[in-house]
């Protein structure tokens, strides 16, 4: 872990020296979560502090863990993470505002927690949206040959009902099955996997918060038993199953056709965007007011400083939109390209295929041609019957005169 330095000069002098420049940078200092199993609270968090940096700019984060439990993640590669003190107060002098949830029930002058705006650490997680993105999290995959899988977090002991329906989902949908969670729990899981002929794939079970992001981002479906899971899937794309004790086998089928079908998609919380707005506002002037200064002392020249930083901040910001928009335009059209070659492909491969038959035909009464023709050489032409037998004719009428002669002769004799 790191201790952090001050950056910011004592009150009175800073006020002095930072009229040229509108205000001197905000040293923010965000503790992160280390209570959950899944680090959903850890993704959440640092999405938190990717919103704070944007909206209150220019903006120092420091990231913290606290010190009664051993971090997690605490080699995050993408962070500078330090250790929170046991007296956070001696952080005073170095942080102008601690953020964090739980720290209401502290007694820190200087210290925010997201509550005040009834901001949970569930409704933080609906902020990975924006921080997650599906292009950005591609390189972060654990396992990029299972992307678009049925992730099954197997953290508990999913029934042999769970195991039937996804062996039967994955076989009708034709894709692969991936677990999370632990080693002993993905071998339970995977033997009932093998009863129906299905396989699956362990991604590991100690991935990295952006690694674990990017599996949920990019996967066909969530099924899990942990709401925090189920959570961010929903969040992320709506395609989440989540087991419950009266999850039967026509729930869990109908759960995972309308997840991968995209039927049920969660309703965006309408009211975290004034609330994030109102928790930004309350780190600035609990900064400034430590700073003694408040919003309202702001002189001329510093509001237009500091317009234009939040101009500049915004536009790096919209630049990058625009470059992920991008990307995901040049994504889209290259999906419709490979589509329409799909579509060209199969046209031909069914034009192929009737000339197959065609061809098929023409063999077959070829074949059967080249049969007669050497029944007929090795027994000659076929006979019909004759459909009159003339001789029993002549016979019979024979027969009839003879007895019309005797009868005359009967007849004239006694005359």
């Amino acid at each position: 872990m790191n201790s952090i330095e001050s950056t910011k000069t004592a009150p009175t002098e800073t006020s002095q020296k930072s009229e040229p420049t509108g205000r001197e940078t905000l040293n923010v200092g965000i503790v992160l979560p280390n209570d959950e199993r899944h680090p959903v609270g850890w993704l959440a968090t640092r999405a938190l502090g990717t919103e704070i940096e944007w909206r209150n700019g220019p903006v120092d984060i420091h990231w913290f863990v606290e010190q009664s439990t051993p971090p997690l993640w605490a080699d995050d590669r993408t962070l500078t993470i330090n250790q929170l003190p046991e007296d956070i107060n001696e952080l005073e002098s170095e942080l102008d505002v601690i953020l964090g949830h739980g720290l209401a029930n502290k007694e820190i002058e200087f210290g925010i927690d997201p509550a005040v705006v009834e901001l949970t650490l569930h409704d933080t997680a609906a902020l990975l949206t924006r921080y997650l993105l599906p292009d950005l999290t591609q390189a972060n995959h654990p396992a990029p040959s299972l992307r678009e899988s049925i992730v099954v977090d197997v953290s508990n002991d999913l029934s042999e009902t769970v195991a039937t329906e996804i062996a039967r989902h994955a076989l009708s949908k034709t894709i692969p099955i991936s677990l999370i969670g632990s080693g002993a729990e993905q071998s339970r899981f995977a033997a009932k996997l093998q009863r129906h002929n299905q396989t699956a794939t362990d991604v590991g079970s100690d991935l990295d918060p952006d690694e674990f992001g990017a599996l949920i981002q990019h996967a066909a479906v969530v099924v899990t038993e942990d709401p925090a899971v189920q959570h961010l899937a929903q969040v992320l794309h709506g395609r989440a199953v989540f087991i419950t004790e009266a999850s039967d086998s026509q729930t869990i089928q109908r759960d995972l056709w309308s997840a991968t079908s995209g039927i049920s998609h969660p309703q965006p919380d309408t009211t975290l965007e004034h609330k994030i707005q109102r928790l930004a506002e309350i780190v600035e002037q609990t900064a400034l007011l430590r700073l003694d200064r408040t919003i309202s002392d702001r002189t001329a020249a510093q509001e237009r400083e500091r317009n234009r930083q939040i101009v500049t901040l915004h536009e790096r910001q919209a630049i990058q939109w625009n470059q992920q928009r991008r990307r995901s335009k040049q994504t889209i059209d290259r999906m419709r390209e490979d589509l329409l070659n799909l579509e060209a492909k199969l046209g031909i491969a069914e034009n192929e295929v009737d000339d197959n038959r065609r061809a098929l035909r023409a063999q077959h009464n070829r074949l059967n041609q080249l049969e007669m023709d050497i029944a007929e050489r090795d027994q000659g032409p076929a006979r019909l019957q004759r459909s009159v037998d003339w001789s029993s004719v002549v016979a019979q009428i024979e027969r009839d005169a003879l007895k019309v002669l005797h009868w005359l002769r009967r007849q004239f004799g006694k005359g």
